[in-house]
């Protein structure tokens, strides 16, 4: 499917939830309809289908028909943490055999990668902005971004999430609260909070992560 070409607006979200085929859109968007009670329209459970048939061979994914990716074989984080978390937002008695094969090697894939090391060479940081905690989300991808899907996917006992919640853990303010790293100020029709001051939804998502880790269930 790579390099194929870009479907017509009127394929787009109009008829399938697909937001132009981008996998870490089509994650978002199906995350958010799933949270809003719309898990059983069958535009989301085929843009699901979708996220599950173009999985990457390393577990990752791809946008398949962005021209960036055309030779591209290693799986994009921004690509995976999306439609992992749609998937994370399934209600676990509706998870088919098929998607719990595809949740397991989708977080092998980050786990592989300690969520932001390269998996060679000495497992280098990927990118140093992905230690930043940052809110909200959209597209992006962060290691609090990483720890809450896998963690909300049962991965709670893996000594690989070990790098990232020690990075976690040293962001701790000492009124036990974090700090609101990066933001798309003024990108948005509204500021949700100020950057580089202590965040609530920085520090809820932090606690819900250390919650699931120190109890062991999701």
């Amino acid at each position: 499917m790579k390099g194929k070409k870009l479907p017509s607006p009127n394929q787009g979200a109009s008829s399938l939830v697909f937001e132009h085929q981008y996998s870490c859109l089509t994650g978002n968007m199906v995350a958010a309809l799933i949270r809003m009670g719309y898990a059983q329209d069958q535009r989301v459970k085929r843009a699901l289908e979708w996220l599950i048939k173009i999985q990457n061979n390393d577990g990752g994914w791809l946008c398949p028909y962005w021209k960036a990716h055309i030779n591209d074989k290693h799986g994009c984080f921004y690509g995976t943490i999306c439609p992992l978390e749609a998937l994370s937002e399934v209600k676990k008695e509706n998870l088919t055999k098929e998607m719990k094969r595809v949740i397991e090697k989708g977080a092998e894939f980050l786990l592989k990668h300690r969520l932001f090391r390269a998996d060679h060479h000495g497992f280098k940081i990927i990118n140093k902005s992905w230690l930043k905690l940052s809110f909200p989300w959209f597209y992006g991808y962060n290691i609090l971004r990483g720890l809450d899907v896998l963690t909300l996917l049962g991965y709670v006992k893996d000594e690989r999430l070990k790098d990232a919640v020690d990075v976690l853990l040293q962001k701790r303010q000492s009124d036990s609260a974090w700090i609101l790293e990066s933001t798309p100020v003024g990108r948005m029709q509204a500021n949700i909070e100020l950057k580089d001051k202590p965040s609530k939804w920085i520090t809820m998502i932090a606690l819900r992560v250390l919650r699931r880790l120190s109890s062991g269930n999701t």
